[in-house]
């Protein structure tokens, strides 16, 4: 962001994913990582909710895109209350569709520039197709190009497993030689999104075709209550409804006495 030349120091020690989410995250006052270049195949390390940090932003930018952390912490916070209990009655909760698809881009822009992004062993030089144009995506929603954003690629009345856990993979290309992430994919508590980061061709990307665009809503289906989250879009797009059936995770130790 330093192209905007409107940097003021100092370069602050950002959270390369947002410390509220990782706080909502952690069980044991740890959280788990796995997938890093920085770590062997298959390794799983613990650490605490301030680990994971590096100097990626300055002072005034860093505060600039907190609202953005704010807006997926009441995600995360409220995925998670929902799916933790079947309480009898319903729940609500509404949050901004441009500042989710913003602090995805920004997290994997953040774990990109930090070479925190690899496929398979191989760290990504964490290059993006549309670099010329993330800055003004992360400032403005009406900068981002028809049919770029958030696809659910889950469908009605799937069933989902409860798990703690956020994950995100890149879709990698490779151009002239280089690669470069043209979109992001990402599970949120088990809810499974893709970020796509350019216009939608359907030939390029057959998977999105199908997918549902810009989700206006996430229904938890209970036994005896439903649950939603409202995602609100500026635009004037028709948004659908996401109905997924909840599963709660059930721990190794009682799989195994029940002989599951």
């Amino acid at each position: 962001m330093r192209e905007l030349g409107s940097c003021v120091a100092p370069i602050s020690g950002e959270h390369l994913i947002s410390q509220s989410v990782m706080q909502v995250l952690q069980g044991n006052g740890e959280i788990s990582i796995a997938g890093v270049p920085w770590l062997p195949r298959g390794e799983v390390r613990f650490l605490g909710a301030n680990a994971l940090r590096a100097n990626c932003l300055c002072a005034k930018h860093n505060s600039a895109l907190s609202p953005i952390d704010d807006a997926a912490k009441h995600l995360f916070q409220s995925l998670k209350t929902y799916l933790e209990a079947d309480i009898g009655e319903p729940r609500h909760s509404l949050v901004s569709g441009h500042d989710l698809e913003r602090w995805v881009l920004k997290t994997a822009k953040a774990l990109a520039v930090s070479g925190n992004l690899a496929r398979g062993e191989e760290r990504l030089s964490g290059a993006f197709a549309q670099d010329g144009s993330l800055i003004a995506m992360l400032d403005d929603p009406t900068a981002w190009p028809e049919g770029a954003g958030l696809y659910c690629m889950m469908n009605e009345g799937d069933l989902m497993l409860n798990h703690s856990r956020f994950q995100l993979v890149s879709w990698v290309e490779t151009v002239d030689g280089r690669d470069e992430i043209v979109a992001l994919e990402v599970s949120i508590l088990g809810l499974i999104f893709v970020l796509l980061l350019e216009p939608l061709d359907p030939e390029r990307y057959p998977l999105l075709a199908a997918a549902k665009f810009r989700p206006g809503r996430i229904e938890i289906q209970y036994p005896r209550s439903i649950s939603w989250v409202t995602i609100s879009w500026e635009d004037s797009r028709q948004h659908g409804t996401l109905t997924v059936q909840h599963v709660k995770e059930v721990p190794a130790e009682e799989a195994a006495a029940q002989g599951m």
